[in-house]
């Protein structure tokens, strides 16, 4: 696996890779806002992150986790915490903060699973599921959904991980090429999301 560091990894205006995954959150993001409060307002979502170190430790966001090595890691803008990144292989961890009822309970973490898959179809017509579970990440309730899409007109697999805690949706957005997914899954993606931690953003 490559460790050439990306042109442009906390670039988010630039980035074709960040921008797609960005569009497609936020619609899914939307998605679940409506499943909790019963309709189509997200006024919560214009609140930013402040952009952290680039390293593993973003307090302003409430999220810590161990980069893996051989990545380059960078902190984001606005709602984009950081990038973890490696040749073809991206983590993106984004903070949606919510004003809404997060769901908690299994019958909610599957109704906000179905908003999400529905979303992420409806944005890229390639999207195909894998597999998709309510779970428990960092100790929250969590969504996990594995799919093959499309991203910057590029074929990937991914995992992407929607935490539920202290007021916002955590996106922990993990892909690769379909070829190499399953061994950087289990190299990088999977340590890297048992390795975060989620508090309170500081304030």
């Amino acid at each position: 696996m490559s460790n050439t560091r990306p042109q442009r990894p906390a670039g988010v205006a630039r980035s074709p890779v960040v921008i797609r995954r960005s569009a497609l959150l936020a619609l899914a993001a939307t998605a679940v806002a409506a499943f909790a409060a019963g309709c189509g307002d997200d006024s919560s979502s214009s609140s930013t992150t402040a952009a952290g170190p680039a390293g593993g430790d973003y307090p302003a966001a409430g999220i810590r986790f161990t980069p893996p090595e051989g990545y380059s890691v960078a902190g984001g803008k606005g709602r984009l915490v950081a990038t973890v990144q490696a040749g073809q292989a991206t983590v993106a961890i984004w903070r949606y903060p919510r004003k809404e009822a997060l769901p908690k309970s299994k019958d909610e973490l599957k109704a906000a699973r179905d908003a999400l898959v529905k979303a992420a179809e409806k944005a890229d017509d390639t999207f195909e599921i894998v597999k998709t579970a309510p779970t428990e990440i960092a100790g929250q309730p969590a969504v996990q959904i594995r799919a093959r899409e499309t991203i910057a007109g590029k074929p990937r697999t991914v995992r992407s991980s929607h935490l539920y805690a202290y007021g916002a949706e955590i996106v922990v957005d993990a892909y690769a090429e379909h070829d190499s997914f399953r061994q950087v899954d289990a190299d990088v993606f999977r340590p890297l999301l048992r390795s975060l931690k989620v508090t309170a953003p500081a304030t």
